[in-house]
């Protein structure tokens, strides 16, 4: 895959430059410091994944989104300082996001979701779906549905699943989920975490009061059971 780096700060750059050092499936790396040349890179030459900083100073990551979220390549990946913005990302059909400063396991799982997806598109099929029992999601249509019938979740819902998803049944810890889907903000407290589970589950599960998927680790967090539920 060809990917571009945009970012106003070098250091930054340099950085996922090197998590990306090594991975196979990337062939060519290049890079760039401002939203403005992104956007001129992306129309001139094919490129498969970018990964877009948010705030920069001319023209931010959102925006370069806005103007290529028509294409279906690049893929778009989002790398932000903060926590806030992941929800913001799912909004504009980023296919991830990554929080700096960032861990090279995340950037090389972002890297294995675009290969998925990637190979979905070259073959003009549907996008990729992640399934648990009778849920499934489609990351780059933001979608979720469950034995067929789309489900309406709110941005924070999504991104709560998506959080959850992406631990692969290892467990998130409400500071985790907090930092990640609210960003720590001040109106938040752990209890929001429950409460948001809590609407989650009413959408998810067969029956919300025994929940088969999104598990509660007592005194610490929660888990999502792919298993091999279905429901009846």
């Amino acid at each position: 895959m060809r990917a571009l780096i945009v970012d106003d700060e070098a250091p930054a750059r340099r950085r996922l430059r090197a998590a990306l050092r090594g991975l196979p499936a990337i062939t060519e790396v290049g890079e760039c410091g401002s939203g403005s040349e992104a956007l001129e890179l992306i129309r001139r030459q094919p490129l498969d994944l970018a990964f877009l900083d948010i705030e920069m100073p001319d023209l931010d990551g959102l925006a370069v989104a806005a103007e290529v979220r028509a294409r279906r390549t690049p893929a778009l990946v989002f790398v932000t300082a903060y926590e806030q913005y992941a929800v913001r990302a799912f909004e504009v059909e980023a296919l991830d996001y990554l929080l700096k400063p960032l861990d090279d396991e995340r950037v090389a799982e972002a890297v294995r979701r675009v290969e998925v997806y990637l190979s979905f598109v070259r073959q003009g099929g549907p996008p990729p779906v992640d399934r648990f029992g009778a849920i499934a999601v489609e990351y780059a249509a933001h979608a979720v549905s469950r034995n067929g019938r789309r489900l309406e979740l709110r941005p924070k819902e999504y991104a709560l699943l998506v959080a959850l998803l992406r631990r692969g049944g290892a467990v998130a810890s409400r500071g985790e989920l907090l930092r990640e889907v609210w960003g720590y903000a001040d109106s938040v407290t752990s209890r929001t975490v429950d409460t948001h589970v809590g609407a989650l589950r009413k959408r998810l599960e067969p029956d919300p009061v025994r929940p088969r998927y999104i598990l509660t680790v007592r005194q610490y967090g929660y888990r999502l059971e792919r298993g091999g539920w279905t429901d009846r």
